[in-house]
């Protein structure tokens, strides 16, 4: 990545103080020579901070735990390369790798939208449908915003399970990451779970099996300080000798009452359970409860041509629970989990393939979009968006790319699937408060992701002396 790339991130949060620290030495001095909108109060001055670039980071490429010969098991390496999608509201959009370490490399794509006259919003996504070895199936993943905070719901380290935790560090400061892990037994007190420390421009890879061993069912909290991190999480699966697929989970919502699981796909969920070691191939809900009281959940499931049920949970603090899905004919499904504590969810699937293994799919968590967002679907099979409206008001929404545009009701509590074009912008108006995921379905296999909301820009603020 060029040093001029790398220093707009960090500039980022620096414009503003710079800009706020001179306005306020200007309107200090004007208020020293009677310069006030009202006597006796002093003068304010409206400060708009200077345009900085956007940028969000795409989860790479799939990864065996191994290098190309099939040793050393301690370095990850990628196999293949993902289709990319990206969008912006500016002039275009960058892409750079980031750099590995030791541990491996997923070679993640940073996206780039240099800043003009105003703040830039930039997104975009990314598909691989793989198959070398005992890593084949589909995994796809959203391109994120730089975070301290990251819930990945999902992964599993019992036997013929890989799960590997992705920390891509895109700012021009060193990262010192926090893992904090849970399974079915409870919190995990493992030595290396902290002070992480994730070089800048680079990607560190963690294989969750170093803290935790033989445990099916895990939730990662992964928090950073200095600079901020784009965590990811792909798991692999071998049931036996055979391949059982491959997924990258990406980053949930924050704890709430309220998780809305946009788009979830049911493929012969059935028939991927015949076999050996398929405990885990059944579809299920996983849920975490962050603090100290249960929670009761309910589960609403709806489809786009109206049909729905709920299912009634119990969740425990502390230990991470999943919750069976069996008995649902195929489909693509929305979840919208309610709790009575704060909670975090994801879900996971599994189909058969058509070359007679298994893929499996997990499905994040999403947080509500805003008036207007822009994303893009990367290239791959029966991509399809996802529409959720868990508002009290029916929403139409107006899906744009190019010069070509469509309107879709959403009323409200339902949800709508709809085709959308692949590696194009498209933008999305009158969503407000409405969640949306991507979901893709073909004969190698299953995999999907959350659209985000437009990242925040700092905006004018009122400066007084």
């Amino acid at each position: 990545m060029s040093t001029s790339t790398a220093r707009r991130w960090a500039l980022r949060g620096t414009a503003t103080a710079v800009a706020v620290v001179v306005a306020a030495g200007t309107i200090a001095a004007a208020h020293t020579i009677g310069t006030t909108e009202t006597p006796g109060h002093p003068a304010g001055r409206t400060v708009t901070p200077v345009p900085a670039a956007a940028e969000r980071v795409c989860a790479g490429s799939a990864l065996r735990l191994s290098d190309e010969s099939g040793n050393d098991a301690t370095r990850a390496s990628a196999i293949g390369s993902p289709e990319i999608a990206s969008a912006t509201t500016g002039e275009g959009v960058d892409r750079t790798e980031l750099e590995g370490s030791t541990t491996g490399s997923s070679a993640p794509t940073l996206l780039t939208a240099p800043a003009g006259d105003t703040a830039p919003q930039v997104a975009g996504s990314s598909v691989q449908s793989v198959s070398s070895g005992d890593l084949v199936g589909v995994g796809a993943a959203s391109c994120d915003d730089p975070s301290q905070s990251t819930w990945l719901v999902g992964g599993s380290t019992e036997t013929g399970r890989t799960s590997l935790v992705t920390l891509a560090n895109p700012t021009d400061v060193n990262a010192t990451v926090d893992l904090a892990i849970a399974d079915a037994n409870g919190t995990v007190s493992a030595p290396g779970t902290t002070g992480i420390v994730v070089a800048p421009n680079s990607q560190k890879v963690v294989p969750l099996s170093g803290f935790v061993t033989d445990q099916g069912s895990t939730v990662v909290h992964v928090t950073s300080t200095g600079g901020q991190i784009v965590a990811h999480m792909q798991e692999t699966v071998v049931r036996t000798l055979t391949p059982g697929g491959f997924d990258i989970v990406s980053g949930g919502a924050a704890p709430a009452r309220t998780q809305v699981i946009p788009g979830v796909v049911l493929d012969d969920a059935e028939g991927a359970q015949r076999g050996e070691d398929t405990s885990d191939a059944a579809p299920a809900l996983r849920l975490y409860v962050p603090g100290d009281r249960s929670a009761r959940v309910t589960l609403g499931i709806t489809t786009a041509d109206g049909g729905g049920t709920t299912v009634d949970a119990t969740a425990e603090p502390g230990v991470v629970t999943d919750v069976p899905l069996d008995d649902f004919p195929d489909g693509r499904y929305s979840f919208t989990i309610t709790s009575t504590v704060p909670i975090v969810a994801g879900a996971r699937t599994t189909t058969p393939t058509d070359d007679g293994r298994t893929d499996l799919g997990w499905f994040a968590s999403a947080e509500p979009l805003g008036e207007s967002t822009i994303t893009a679907v990367a290239a791959g099979s029966g991509a399809r968006l996802n529409l959720v409206n868990p508002t009290r008001e029916d929403a139409t929404v107006t899906i744009a790319s190019g010069d070509d545009s469509r309107e879709v009701e959403v009323a409200s509590g339902s949800t709508a699937t709809v085709s959308v074009p692949s590696a194009q912008q498209l933008r999305l108006t009158g969503a407000e408060g409405l969640v949306a995921g991507v979901t893709y379905q073909g004969d190698d296999g299953i995999a999907g992701f959350p659209v985000r909301p437009a990242t925040e820009v700092s905006s004018p603020l009122r400066v007084y002396p």
